[in-house]
Formats: C-alpha cells, structure tokens, sequence
C-alpha cells in the first residue's frame, strides 16, 4: 500500500476534467470568452484538489491530529463536486464554441421534428397554460436541485458506500456531459426567441416564478445535449432505487415529469431528453466500472 498521497476516484476524474479544460482553452483561447478570468479558476480548482489531498496525508502522519479536523477534511473532499457542478455549467458558454463557432440547434430540432412534424419546446407548454399544469411541470424540473443535494447527503449520514457509489456517478456523469458541451454548443429550446420569452415569463404559481426568475437572471447558453437535467435525476433514481427503494420509487416519478419537463418548459429539444435519459442509464453502470478500476489502483 503506498504511504503517500492519496487521490481519491472523485479527485482523479476532477483533476482529468479540469485538465482537459485547461488544455482546451489554450488551445483555442482566441475563441474563448474572457479566458483571463476562467482559465485561473479551472487552475485553482485543480490546486485546490491537491491541497485537500496534501493537507488530509500530512495531518494523517501525526497520531495527535484532530479528529474532527480529519473527519471535516474527509467529508468534504467526498463531496466537494457538488459545490462545483453550477460554476462547470453557467462555465461553459466560456469555451463551448471553440470548434463549432455557430449554435449546432439546427441538428437537433430537425430530428424533432421528424418525429413530430412540429417543435414540442414550443407547442407543448403554450398549448396547456392552465397555472397548475404550469406549476406542476416547473416544481418537476426544480426538483433536481434539492435531489442533488439530498440524496448524497443522506446516504453520507446513513450508508457510506451507497454514498461512494452515487456521489461518483453524479460527478461522473456531470463531467460526461459537461465535455460533450465543451465541444457541442446547443442552446436547446431556448434558440428560438420566442421560447426564450417564454421560459422567462411567469406562466403559473409559485414554481413557475420561481424558474422564470432563475432563467431571468441566468446569462448561460449552451449545454443542452445530452440533458444534464434528465441524466442527473436518472442517475439519482437509479441510486435510489439501489440504496432507498421507497425514494427511488418516489423519484421515479418525479423523474417521468421532470423529462417532460424540459421540453414543455422549453428548455430542451425532445432529443435532448431522451438522449439525456440514454446518457444518464449508460453513464451510470458505466460510472461504477470505472469506479472499482480507480479504487483498486488506490488499494
């Protein structure tokens, strides 16, 4: 067993993604967006793994070291990810267009409507605007935040490995879709104007405002394929379904409204979440395999 420090499987996949993004606007910083700002960012990120791995393998050396100290370093390099999830995302619009320097939107909605022979990002939610079917999809879609909070902290409290296994595959599965949209820029539903009124217009209750102010007030454009949204709450679902049968059930439900969701709320082409669903089964079991590769390397 190796006496020195220890990079956990969520540090290595942190370091590999900030790494890639370092690279990546180097590489193309004529083509990023105040990279001067971001690029340090992503650097202290990177610093910021080494220095809780550092710290907790130097404070590991002495006998009389905190408990406490030790136990806070631990639970926070487990889930420090989650902190960053938001920055990775509303990030993106920084360096998604240093390949394709156009919206690649025109794809994606001539597959929807293919399949539909209309746009269901626009027809969908401007077709029922009753408040409370408007309230009902919007509180769906917000689900997935305390979801993402939630679940991984519970399962902390109450069964470490259950905790090891979802927390990893959110990280993973964030990081997959995070460097699809590095390199595809797609606004989703919102590149059309109108849509893009639409989801900043208060069109129910409480829920309703509540996302229009979000989407008011958020400047990111970009990352809608695969549907993070979708992938996310999949991922979580299944994790559920795995550790607390009764919230996977819960959440199986919530995960059927909240795919709609995000094309009835205009966030999303139809393709987004269905590949957003593909992307969140596949990236799950695939999370675990590299999980157990990373771990027995630290073993």
């Amino acid at each position: 067993m190796s006496h020195g420090i220890s990079f956990s499987p969520i540090d290595k996949i942190t370091v590999a993604y900030c790494a890639w993004i370092c690279i990546y606007m180097l590489l193309g910083w004529h083509r990023t967006v105040n990279p001067g700002h971001h690029f340090p960012v992503y650097l202290g990120i990177l610093t910021m793994v080494f220095l809780f791995a550092w710290t907790e393998h130097r404070l590991r050396m002495y006998p009389d070291a905190p408990e406490r100290l030790l136990k806070l370093i631990s639970f926070v390099r487990s889930i420090y990810p989650v902190a960053l999830f938001g920055y990775f995302f509303v990030s993106g619009f920084v360096f998604n267009r240093i390949i394709f320097q156009e919206w690649q939107d025109p794809f994606f909605y001539k597959i929807d409507i293919a399949m539909f022979g209309y746009y269901p990002s626009l027809v969908w939610g401007t077709t029922f605007t009753q408040p409370l079917v408007q309230d009902l999809f919007h509180f769906a879609y917000f689900c997935y935040y305390p979801m993402i909070a939630g679940l991984p902290i519970y399962l902390y409290f109450t069964n470490k490995e259950g905790f090891r296994e979802t927390i990893f595959g959110l990280t993973f599965v964030f990081y997959l879709c995070y460097f699809i949209y590095s390199i595809l820029p797609v606004i989703g539903g919102r590149y059309f104007p109108e849509a893009m009124e639409f989801s900043r217009q208060s069109t129910g209750y409480f829920f309703s405002d509540l996302m229009a102010f979000i989407y008011r007030t958020s400047t990111h454009l970009g990352g809608a394929f695969p549907s993070s949204h979708v992938a996310i709450t999949i991922v979580l679902t299944i994790s559920a379904l795995r550790h607390l049968r009764k919230v996977g059930i819960l959440f199986c439900v919530i995960a059927f409204f909240l795919t709609i969701a995000t094309v009835f709320c205009h966030y999303h082409w139809f393709i987004d979440s269905i590949c957003g669903l593909l992307t969140g089964i596949g990236g799950y079991y695939l999370a675990l395999w590299v999980n157990q590769k990373l771990t027995k390397e630290i073993e």
